[in-house]
């Protein structure tokens, strides 16, 4: 396919900043709070241990395997809470270009995303939005956007969208990536480009909140679960020496010469002979971290939207499993063996391994195995909070923290919900990993419930 006429650039320099259309987002470090995950670990690490400290001898090997598991936990959780935002200024003169691509969206929150980029304190000087063939009519967006580059193409898959918005901006210092149904903080890009003052990043991650977060029990649940995870696991990749493994699809920055590099073999990837086309989030990130460092910057937030409806989740789960099976092998096998990433992999895999034989071994010696299930269900509802902790460190203009409360309080169903369902769905995608269709977005799968506040719902 021969690369779209580069258009000319219209910088997008309101004269008047417009009124924004998301919550604005405070970050506090409040880093004397590690006191209550480091305790909580604690008591969770006894109550699961108990019958081996109630042994009058513990067996070498099972107190090994204890004291290892336990440190590699608690390192996570130090750097997690040592991570912080940087502050310096970005180089210069950068030419920023925000790169949407289009399938199948609400038009109320594809304008949502126009809005708030119109409303950034620091703007773009380029938008370019693919649409991929979407079965939704744009015209009446593209009309009220002049300032933006439109593309349309046949459908040929995420990846295709974002390389012809990169074709069409090939001058860009930054890329910026972004969903076509998420919206930013007013300061998310002033804030996600002072990284790159340090020459060694060549990626930056940002935060993505849930903007339908308070629709219903589904996007509260799995809401508080992703920020926890991004402030915890994230945050501790980012504090050791820049090496986040996933910079959200929904809102993350590039080095334009590194995406531009990477494009060749980021649309021809394959895996066992397949032609791979899902996760594109995933493989940026792996271009970026094989040429220096990613790293998270949390004062830098979008506002997505979650899946409302339980189908679109449990789809959404396949697609990403899928996707993660692949990227899990690709950093195993490249990522340099002494780095943070690589042995955050190799962990994540070990972990998986034995909840999935502690799993079998709890069926296989029932009921000797009571005490066993008893402390891993103690175990689903401390290693919650745990994680919880770190979101007392954000806030939003338009939540209380009661708000956000009740999703913490959902944590622990959310943490059962993934031993009991997704657990076995992600066997599934592993099985079918090679199946690289898309489970979603045949149709618009969420609407913008409230247009006309001024503000996220949720």
């Amino acid at each position: 396919m021969a690369p779209p006429p580069v258009a000319p650039v219209i910088p997008i320099r309101p004269q008047a900043p417009p009124r924004p259309v998301t919550p604005e987002v405070t970050y506090r470090p409040r880093r004397w709070l590690i006191t209550v995950p480091l305790a909580l670990l604690g008591c969770a690490s006894l109550i699961l241990h108990a019958r081996l400290v109630a042994a009058e001898h513990v067996p070498l090997a099972a107190g090994i395997v204890w004291g290892l598991a336990l440190a590699a936990v608690t390192v996570q959780v130090v750097l997690a809470w040592l991570s912080r935002p940087y502050t310096a200024d970005p180089p210069p003169g950068l030419r920023v270009t925000v790169v949407v691509p289009c399938y199948n969206e609400d038009a109320a929150y594809l304008r949502r995303v126009l809005d708030s980029l119109r409303a950034q304190t620091r703007p773009p000087d380029r938008v370019v939005v693919c649409d991929d063939g979407s079965k939704v009519s744009y015209a009446d967006v593209a009309g009220a956007y002049g300032e933006v580059t439109w593309l349309r193409q046949a459908n040929a898959g995420k990846k295709h969208a974002q390389a012809a918005c990169v074709a069409a901006s090939p001058e860009a210092d930054i890329y910026v990536m972004i969903d076509s149904d998420s919206a930013l903080e007013p300061r998310a890009l002033e804030q996600g480009l002072r990284p790159f003052a340090d020459r060694r990043v060549m990626a930056v991650a940002g935060v993505e909140w849930a903007g339908n977060y308070s629709q219903n029990i589904l996007t509260r649940a799995i809401g508080a679960r992703s920020l926890a995870f991004q402030l915890f696991a994230m945050s501790s990749q980012s504090a050791a020496a820049g090496n986040v493994l996933i910079a959200p699809g929904a809102f993350s920055l590039y080095r334009g010469w590194i995406i531009r590099e990477a494009i060749p073999a980021y649309l021809g990837e394959t895996f066992a002979g397949v032609p791979i086309t899902l996760g594109d989030d995933t493989m940026l990130t792996f271009f970026a971290l094989m040429r220096g460092r990613v790293v998270q910057q949390v004062t830098a937030v979008s506002f997505p939207a979650y899946p409302e409806r339980l189908s679109h989740h449990l789809r959404q789960w396949v697609r990403w499993m899928r996707a993660s099976t692949i990227r899990q092998i690709w950093r195993l096998r490249y990522l340099p063996v002494m780095s943070y990433g690589w042995w955050f992999s190799t962990w994540q895999l070990g972990a998986f391994t034995a909840g999935v034989a502690a799993s079998a071994l709890t069926i296989a010696a029932w009921p000797a195995s009571a005490p066993l299930l008893a402390g891993s269900f103690a175990g689903l509802v401390m290693w919650p909070l745990i994680l919880a902790t770190r979101l007392a460190c954000l806030s939003r203009s338009d939540q209380s923290g009661w708000s956000l409360l009740g999703g913490v309080l959902l944590m622990p169903l959310a943490g059962i919900w993934y031993l009991l369902v997704l657990r076995q769905i992600r066997f599934y995608g592993i099985a079918t990993c090679t199946r690289q269709g898309w489970v979603t977005r045949q149709k618009v799968e969420v609407v913008l419930h409230d247009t006309g506040s001024g503000k996220a719902p949720g």
